[in-house]
């Protein structure tokens, strides 16, 4: 049972199943803590999106070939498959054009556009070469970059419902800082992966960002910091959902503190696969979310 369980779970990371459904969740998880009624398009329709970004990273990544660049198992996979994965993107690409102008709401198309532009600026930054190099532009950190727009994408669907401050019921300003904990969240998840993926916060080996490899060495007291705010967030949150939403990201902090404690006794592929099933805790708070 165990191992047929480990075999769904690396399908679900090698198919890039993990982060659309973090992304879906989530988005559902805010719009329920804020009272609102997402329909259950517009959560695929954002899985579909974020399934398409991380496939384009990637197939881009895969098709590196320079010495030192470090290809991870996902990246093999989408390599050997890339006619499939292009074709099933390529008629997803469709259907969610259609989708997006047929079925979502003005303004979350609005913010979504917004969010696309900065995504795909960010594959460009990343994947862009001159003369065989990648081009020369001033370095976000790629987890931080990441982490944000993730975050950003996943609140569009509660917060293009939400009304400002004089509005009636929750409003906007009351689901931000929710959101900003998510994002904390998915950048230390990006920053233990980063890690845990490179045998330790060494830039030796894949050169990551000086504060990725800062946040690397302090990632148990990081993610300490984040459970304790979440912590003192949910006892002052002004609503039973968004104290659930803090209560999600405490519990996911204990588990990517425990994932670092025990990180030298697992596979990096482990490592990976459960950091992403870290970010799955709005499933324990969903009775406590409105």
């Amino acid at each position: 049972m165990a191992q047929r369980l480990y075999n769904l779970a690396e399908w679900w990371h090698l198919l890039s199943l993990d982060a659309p459904t973090v992304a879906a969740l989530w988005s559902w998880f805010f719009a329920r803590a804020m009272h609102l009624r997402l329909p259950l398009v517009q959560a695929l329709l954002l899985a579909v999106g974020t399934w398409l970004l991380y496939v384009a990273d990637r197939i881009l990544d895969g098709l590196r070939q320079r010495q030192g660049d470090l290809l991870r198992e996902r990246h093999h996979f989408h390599a050997r498959h890339r006619m499939a994965f292009l074709w099933v993107a390529s008629l997803l690409v469709v259907l969610f054009g259609w989708s997006v102008l047929t079925r979502m709401r003005p303004e979350a198309i609005r913010d979504d556009l917004w969010i696309g532009v900065f995504a795909l600026l960010y594959l460009f930054a990343v994947h862009h070469r001159t003369n065989g190099a990648r081009i020369s532009v001033p370095r976000l950190p790629k987890e931080l970059a990441v982490a944000i727009l993730f975050a950003a994408a996943t609140a569009v669907p509660a917060w293009s419902r939400l009304g400002t401050s004089g509005g009636a019921g929750l409003r906007k300003e009351q689901l931000a800082p929710a959101v900003v904990f998510f994002a904390m969240l998915c950048w230390i998840n990006c920053v233990g992966i980063e890690k845990w993926e490179a045998g330790g916060p060494s830039p030796g080996r894949s050169n990551p960002h000086l504060t990725t490899r800062w946040a690397s060495l302090h990632l148990r007291p990081i993610v300490t910091m984040i459970a304790l705010f979440s912590l003192a967030a949910a006892l002052l949150a002004p609503s039973r959902g968004l104290m659930a939403v803090y209560l999600a990201a405490l519990l996911s902090s204990g588990l990517l503190f425990t994932l670092d404690a025990r990180s030298a006794h697992f596979p990096p592929l482990h490592l990976r696969i459960a950091a992403d099933a870290a970010l799955l805790t709005p499933l324990a708070f969903f009775a406590i979310g409105r």
